[in-house]
């Protein structure tokens, strides 16, 4: 009886470790997200300095963009 009660627990032991695991990697591919999307705006945040930039460059010259 003992030993059926054992296995059991050791099963349920098992499925807990794979669930976390699960939990672990679900939590690094959500850090990864959060980084691609801060990097994705600090991209968009130099390009539009860069548009700025070209702007007043071609003011400075008389063109018009």
């Amino acid at each position: 009886m003992f030993e059926l009660f054992a296995v059991g627990l050791e099963m349920q032991k098992r499925m807990i470790d794979v669930q976390m695991q699960g939990v672990e990697a679900a939590r690094d591919m959500v850090d990864a997200a959060q980084r691609n999307v801060q990097a994705g705006m600090a991209a968009t945040q130099a390009n539009g300095s860069g548009v700025k930039a070209m702007k007043k460059w071609m003011n400075m010259w008389g063109l018009r963009g």
